[in-house]
């Protein structure tokens, strides 16, 4: 068997058929992607036996800061980071690049730069634009509209002594890399 239709089959939502009785096309799924069986799985056994506050005296709160031990291990471990420590998790992408935003901002003063790129998803703009406001200064990378890749070539003329963050996504939802 074709392993992309096997890998497709472990997906109930790509189960569904369109109004046609067609199979379902997800295209672009920011604001959630489709989970597999085995992920499903996982989140109803968390609901049911470990669903609780983090770091409380009962044995479903240690389970749950067990739980979230595991995931920040095995994604240490995916990433190559150096402890599980070093991974944070939260409600999505905008939300935790705002808190992030927040943070580095505080140390920025006015005519600082960040350089950011027209192909990334709001939630690696939005925050940073907001800056904008205490004075730092936002530039953007293009890209090569033939291929929609960057154009690294320009990154040395945009960087500067005021240069703080570069924010520079690897794949962009917009054009499907």
């Amino acid at each position: 068997m074709n392993p992309f239709v096997a890998s497709r089959s472990q997906f109930p939502a790509l189960q569904l058929k369109d109004a046609s009785g067609r199979p379902a096309i997800y295209f672009d799924g920011p604001g959630g992607t489709q989970a597999p069986q085995s992920v499903i799985a996982a989140m109803n056994q968390h609901l049911v036996h470990r669903l609780s506050n983090t770091h409380g005296a009962f044995a479903t709160s240690r389970a749950t800061d067990e739980t979230i031990h595991q995931a920040r291990a095995a994604m240490a471990d995916f990433l190559n980071a150096p402890a599980p420590e070093n991974i944070a998790f939260g409600a999505n992408m905008t939300s935790l690049t705002f808190h992030v935003s927040r943070s580095i901002g505080r140390d920025l003063k006015p005519g600082d730069e960040i350089i950011l790129t027209r192909l990334d998803h709001d939630a690696n703009v939005a925050p940073w634009l907001a800056l904008e406001e205490k004075g730092v200064k936002i530039k953007f990378l293009d890209f090569h509209p033939e291929d929609c890749t960057l154009a690294y070539e320009e990154l040395e003329n945009l960087l500067s002594a005021k240069t703080k963050l570069v924010a520079v996504g690897y794949a962009s939802n917009a054009v499907g890399t």
